[in-house]
């Protein structure tokens, strides 16, 4: 497996090429293992994810990490400022957590930041990114795929696990 270091924080506002997406060649296990990365990341962060699922559709197949109640986002402490936009960025790993996940289950090396703008996953990072970085910041989406990459490599037994459950019966649960 590839070594995926921290990023730094100096790399937050240095632009970088883009870089495509992979293609997995089993549909299914790609969205199980994609689910399992947001899973994985949100408990990192601190968040009890209630659920995930996946659905196949003929040729289609869809999967969704469901977020956790509202109310639990009301109880957490006010982050204050994030000048540095370092938390901004931490936080929008979750969202590239999925791809992360399907980078490091293709064995595809990171080479820069993935931009994959149709994707909700890519337009919810960059909801949370351009505050503070403004429109498609390179270098925070980068950080924030690297952050995402560095934490599932570590735990990634974990994401193994969710991946699983969800290959076998559609859905996994807290």
């Amino acid at each position: 497996m590839t070594h995926h270091p921290y990023p730094a924080h100096a790399t937050l506002r240095r632009a970088q090429p883009w870089q495509t997406r992979p293609n997995l060649p089993d549909p299914l296990r790609q969205a199980a293992v994609h689910e399992a990365g947001h899973i994985v990341l949100m408990r990192w962060v601190g968040l009890l994810p209630p659920k995930a699922t996946i659905t196949a559709h003929g040729d289609r197949v869809s999967g969704e990490a469901h977020w956790p109640a509202r109310e639990t986002f009301a109880q957490l402490p006010d982050p204050g400022p994030d000048e540095s936009g370092v938390l901004a960025a931490t936080a929008a790993a979750v969202f590239h957590a999925g791809l992360a996940a399907e980078l490091i289950e293709s064995g595809t090396p990171w080479a820069g930041p993935i931009h994959y703008a149709d994707a909700t996953d890519y337009q919810r990072a960059e909801e949370m990114l351009r505050p503070a970085f403004g429109c498609h910041a390179s270098g925070a989406h980068a950080y924030a795929q690297q952050v995402a990459l560095h934490v599932l490599q570590a735990r990634w037994a974990d994401v193994e696990a969710v991946a699983a459950e969800l290959l076998r019966c559609g859905r996994w649960r807290a």
